[in-house]
């Protein structure tokens, strides 16, 4: 059980924290399915560890515009209406590649009982992002007069890193009949390389005020590397771990300050990892499923004086986004082999269902490789 736990059930909260953007912002701070074919209740023996996400998105398709984009000219995207599976005014195209390295140390000692460990993650990420111009309600600007050409898709890529996730706790209990319960918290620093406060900048000639503009044809259109506020998660996870059996469920609550170069709010999101996995010998087959759910609506103000996306001045209130809760599902076969120390996962997940998030296959490999006992 003790090699079970070690080769493939390195468990933290900082798995796989990027995710395609969802209304305006950079998207639920723990993607979905991150966490499927770990131990969620459980920590590894004491040591330091390396662990490797590497994570493919190959075709993220949505119906219906997720990312939301200022066709007005000013320097606030306006999100324009919800999005459910192949319902929509336009479609959208984004291809994800990231790389997640984490580095997870536990020192050995207890605390309230508990096994005590500590994980930091630098991700990097590739995104392409592609919109279809014709589709869009508001004459296809700024796409340089491409109105009404359905067939033409215009947009960006770009490579950097994504946001700082650190984990300054992982507390692990074993019950009896080999159960394991584990809280952490996770903060996510806004310090991608690009996010909607640092893009490159140009002025409106009508309104005189800047807003993000790349290239005279792609309008600013660019899946950012992360987001440019800070989050907060809280986890659950428990697990039942008998005969090479591993039943777990990871629950995650994430909440989000205000962006303040949108004067966006997103909305706390609930996020669930499931696993059913079975190790014969060096092996381990099972099945992952993830769901993601957005508790309350968006949220946007306007300061007073300053005219919105569509000309209008604003009343320096919050007001709530209709539409712009997401929800997504998703399931998929489990793969990992132990070449002893080192182990190697493959998660494969097919989207159920989604709402106002780009969902698609994704293909995540991971890495685990023991470096050394050091603790306390």
């Amino acid at each position: 059980m003790k090699k079970f736990i070690l080769a493939m059930c390195v468990s933290m909260a900082v798995v796989m924290m990027f995710s395609p953007a969802y209304a305006m912002e950079a998207g639920p701070v723990h993607g979905p399915g991150g966490d499927e074919g770990l131990a969620a209740g459980a920590l590894p023996p004491q040591g330091f560890y390396f662990i490797n996400d590497f994570v493919m998105l190959p075709s993220l398709i949505t119906h219906g515009p997720i990312f939301d984009y200022n066709f007005n000219g000013g320097p606030v995207p306006t999100h324009v209406g919800p999005v459910k599976n192949g319902e929509g005014i336009s479609n959208e195209k984004l291809i994800a590649v990231v790389d997640a390295p984490i580095l997870l140390w536990v020192p050995g000692c207890k605390f309230l009982g508990a096994d005590y460990g500590v994980a930091v993650a630098e991700p990097f990420d590739y995104t392409n992002l592609n919109v279809q111009v014709g589709g869009h309600p508001f004459g296809g600007q700024p796409f340089g007069g491409l109105l009404g050409d359905t067939n033409t898709f215009v947009g960006g890529a770009q490579m950097g890193a994504s946001n700082t996730v650190f984990v300054p706790y992982i507390l692990s209990w074993k019950l009896p009949c080999d159960w394991r319960i584990k809280t952490a918290f996770s903060v996510v620093v806004p310090d991608a390389t690009t996010s909607t406060g640092n893009r490159i900048r140009s002025t409106d000639a009508v309104t005189g005020q800047a807003f993000s503009n790349r290239g005279n044809q792609d309008g600013g259109i660019y899946a950012e590397s992360g987001q440019d506020y800070w989050s907060f998660t809280p986890e659950i996870g428990i697990s039942y771990l008998h005969a090479g059996w591993n039943f777990s469920a990871d629950f995650f609550l994430s909440f989000s300050t205000k962006n303040n170069d949108t004067n966006y709010q997103s909305g706390d999101i609930f996020a669930a990892d499931y696993t059913i996995t079975y190790t014969c010998g060096k092996w381990t087959f099972g099945l992952g499923a993830y769901e993601q759910n957005q508790l309350n609506s968006d949220s946007f103000v306007q300061p007073s004086g300053q005219l919105g996306a569509y000309g209008l001045p604003g009343d320096g209130l919050y007001h709530s986004q209709p539409g712009t809760k997401l929800t997504a599902y998703g399931i998929g076969p489990i793969l990992g082999y132990n070449f002893g120390p080192c182990s190697l996962m493959f998660v494969y997940n097919v989207p159920l269902d989604s709402d106002n998030l780009a969902n698609g296959e994704s293909i995540l490999v991971r890495l685990v490789v023991p470096l050394g006992k050091l603790g306390m």
